[in-house]
């Protein structure tokens, strides 16, 4: 069965796939291999039951966070021929993105085995980007907690607006942090007109499935047993001075 959305109307952001096909905006039909998913379901459930054996140590988590990662990937290996989404693109590095103490760990590790000429880079784009979240969070009443997903839907459309690209955007606008990118920029799968991910655009049809929901829940709970740490955060806000984490 194949599903196609109404990709003018604004009140799908996303789409929920649940068939063995669909349909992009090109009118083409993507096909998702055979067993795919349910093999990706399978190998999540893995990695819970696995984490549930173990000593919740910080080293373990970064472990199970790369497994998450690389199951993760391969269904968007699967996928990718029939996305809007290639390389160069960038349109999706300029939204905030929801991330875990974990998965900031696995950043900051990557930052710290970098040249200082990049660290420097990055830390005066960290601080720009502080800079202008703090901003917005304090246009809120009360200022928003951007710890918090609350805090974080209640200032990431003022963020977009912004255009502000991440601060580990290349000039040529590649990931310089692409292996160890969060979860959140690895399933930003569009379906419709790359035009719709422009700011004042939009919103584009996301691909979605199980695979990622499940995913993503894993991430969360990995950071709180493995990180002790429940909070969520723009990507940026992991690495100022009083934002002190865990690992």
């Amino acid at each position: 069965m194949t599903t196609s959305p109404d990709f003018n109307d604004p009140s799908l952001p996303t789409i929920v796939v649940g068939h063995p096909a669909i349909i992009n905006f090109r009118g083409e039909e993507v096909l998702v291999a055979s067993g795919l998913l349910e093999e990706a379901i399978a190998d999540l459930d893995r990695v819970e039951s696995e984490m549930e054996k173990d000593t919740f140590s910080v080293e373990s988590g970064k472990r199970f966070l790369r497994q998450i990662y690389e199951i993760v990937d391969r269904v968007g290996e699967g996928v990718a021929p029939g996305m809007s989404c290639h390389s160069g693109c960038s349109a999706c590095c300029r939204v905030m993105v929801a991330t875990t103490a974990g998965e900031a760990s696995l950043i900051e590790d990557r930052m710290e085995k970098s040249g200082p000429e990049k660290q420097v880079v990055w830390k005066t784009e960290i601080e720009k980007r502080n800079a202008l979240l703090e901003n917005l969070a304090r246009r809120q009443t009360p200022p928003s907690d951007l710890t918090t997903f609350k805090g974080l839907l209640e200032t990431c459309e003022m963020y977009e607006l912004e255009n502000q690209p991440c601060p580990f955007l290349g000039g040529d606008r590649l990931c310089q942090i692409y292996e160890d990118r969060p979860l959140l920029c690895r399933i930003c799968w569009v379906l419709t007109d790359p035009a719709d991910c422009l700011p004042d655009a939009g919103p584009p049809v996301k691909f979605r499935t199980r695979v990622f929901e499940k995913a993503h829940a894993l991430c969360g709970l990995l950071s709180r047993r493995h990180f002790g740490d429940h909070r969520v955060s723009p990507i940026p806000f992991w690495f100022q001075g009083d934002n002190e984490r865990v690992g």
